[in-house]
């Protein structure tokens, strides 16, 4: 099997338990929260972020796909509290340090667009300052303690789906850094109406998958995609009610539109796909060595 990501601060061979710190978890609790409060805020109550969100999103379309993401980061690190190995939500610390460092420098580029003195702004402030330093921190903390093995009945990801992750971390990286310094190229051709606010907001969730791809791409356990794969197919499903319920915010005309709608229907049927095939191989592979 490929070698897995870099250790954080070498311990000894003994010490790799794979432990997620109570410090990790800890941390994941606190994230939930706030995730929550911003789901309330833009998924439930998409119309009303003038009042109850750091900054005005429109259209309802922009704000319920941003709760949306944010509903699937509330899935992960909620996972990341169930989970008894590091190495199964490790891969996304440091996706979503690419994020939130997205979301820090669209504050800086566009502190004028927030609403300054309301108790979401200082929320959606002190996260993104603190949080591009302390979702690495914890990731180097508790890297550390990966054995760097495959557990029992563990399977080998394909090196062809490594690839896959690899290119598409590529083009996703490419895409995001694109956007974000030249906000009216995804201006020109988004299935809805952004600001250049949104399109560097996009560009960051871009560097979610990007990141996530290219760490993937050097991970062949097949438990250190898992949680990632459900994380996804959440995001997915609630990206697609998203849409029905502000389908008239999108350009029917623009074949971006049905690009992303066809690109959700697969996700969600190939990911749950993936997770049973994986782990129904994993589930014979016991049962074979059992016997």
């Amino acid at each position: 099997m490929n070698a897995p990501m870099a250790q954080g601060a070498s311990v000894s061979t003994d010490m790799r338990d794979d432990r997620v710190l109570m410090f990790t978890r800890v941390v994941a609790v606190g994230v939930v929260a706030i995730l929550l409060l911003a789901v309330l805020a833009l998924y439930l109550f998409p119309d009303f972020t003038d009042q109850n969100f750091a900054w005005t999103i429109k259209p309802r379309m922009m704000a319920m796909a941003i709760g949306a993401g944010y509903l699937m980061g509330a899935y992960y690190f909620a996972r990341v509290l169930t989970v008894r190995r590091w190495h199964h939500v490790a891969a996304g610390f440091l996706a979503i340090t690419a994020f939130t460092i997205g979301m820090a420098a669209a504050t800086i580029v566009h502190w004028d667009r927030f609403h300054p003195g309301d108790w979401h702004f200082y929320l959606w402030a002190v996260t993104y300052a603190i949080t591009p330093l302390l979702v690495p921190f914890i990731w180097w903390r508790n890297q550390r303690y990966d054995p760097g093995v495959p557990e029992a009945n563990d399977l080998e990801v394909p090196r062809i789906l490594r690839m896959v992750a690899g290119l598409a971390g590529v083009g996703g990286l490419i895409a995001g850094v694109l956007i974000f310094v030249q906000p009216q190229l995804a201006k020109s051709i988004w299935p809805w109406s952004l600001t250049d606010l949104t399109a560097r907001i996009l560009a960051g969730w871009l560097m979610l998958p990007a990141i996530g791809g290219l760490y993937l791409s050097r991970e062949s356990r097949w438990s250190a995609w898992r949680v990632l794969f459900e994380t996804v197919t959440v995001g997915a499903l609630f990206f697609m009610i998203a849409l029905f319920f502000s389908w008239s915010d999108l350009s029917q005309t623009n074949l971006l539109t049905w690009v992303v709608l066809l690109g959700l229907v697969g996700t969600i049927v190939a990911l749950p796909v993936a997770i049973m095939f994986f782990e129904r191989r994993r589930h014979s592979m016991g049962t074979s060595t059992s016997g």
